[in-house]
């Protein structure tokens, strides 16, 4: 009887410790759902502007490479 009361004692030290681990580790995870603000004038213009820059460096690309041939 003894070593089964000590069994439970133990498993439920373990049950709390992993609770408060799990707790803990949702507690101090980085959150970053929130940090690109997509209503922030900055992002829209960084955003298009790093568009922009992808758009016309495929048309030059693609234009020298047709000009070549």
């Amino acid at each position: 009887m003894n070593e089964e009361n000590k069994e439970k004692q133990e498993l439920e030290f373990n049950r709390r410790n992993r609770e408060d681990y799990e707790k803990l580790m949702d507690e101090s995870s980085t959150q970053l759902d929130g940090y690109w603000d997509k209503n922030n004038l900055f992002v829209k213009l960084l955003l298009i502007g790093l568009f922009l820059v992808i758009v016309v460096g495929s048309i030059i690309v693609i234009m020298s490479y047709l000009g070549t041939m």
